[in-house]
């Protein structure tokens, strides 16, 4: 019975990876979690900050601009759009909070590149990172 149970948990995860690289959905979480049978097994605290940033969706101004719950997609930092890459890489709010996570990747990885690994090798720090995105939402509302 195991057997069959393991086999059927295989051919299930083949075909979710097969749909996931085919698919045009869920852009930005395939840059961190390209490969189904490995994001399974991480162990992820899904925060709202963490969901947010890893999806696209959530207290994003793009995101709520997308849906039209408000008028313009700009970060309040004033360098551009709210959009995931502008928090991670860009944004003036969290430039100390980045500076932290960049010192705790710099040595393994090219974090701008590499994001699937920076979940694998520096969870923790990326973690901690995304807790600070409550300053943004503070400011957006």
């Amino acid at each position: 019975m195991r057997h069959i149970e393991r086999d059927l948990g295989e051919t299930s995860k083949e075909t979710w990876q097969r749909e996931w690289e085919t698919t045009n959905k869920g852009r930005t979480t395939k840059e961190y979690f390209p490969n189904v049978p490995e994001g399974l097994q991480e162990k992820i605290n899904l925060t709202q900050n963490f969901t947010t940033l890893f999806t696209g969706h959530g207290n994003l101004k793009t995101y709520l601009h997308r849906i039209k719950i408000i008028e313009a997609p700009d970060c309040s930092c004033g360098n551009g759009n709210q959009t995931t890459e502008h928090v991670l890489f860009d944004c003036r709010i969290l430039q100390e909070d980045r500076e932290r996570l960049i010192a705790a990747v710099a040595n393994t990885v090219n974090w701008h590149i590499y994001k699937d690994k920076v979940i694998k090798r520096h969870y923790k720090a990326l973690a901690k990172f995304t807790k600070q995105m409550d300053k943004i939402k503070e400011i957006n509302t």
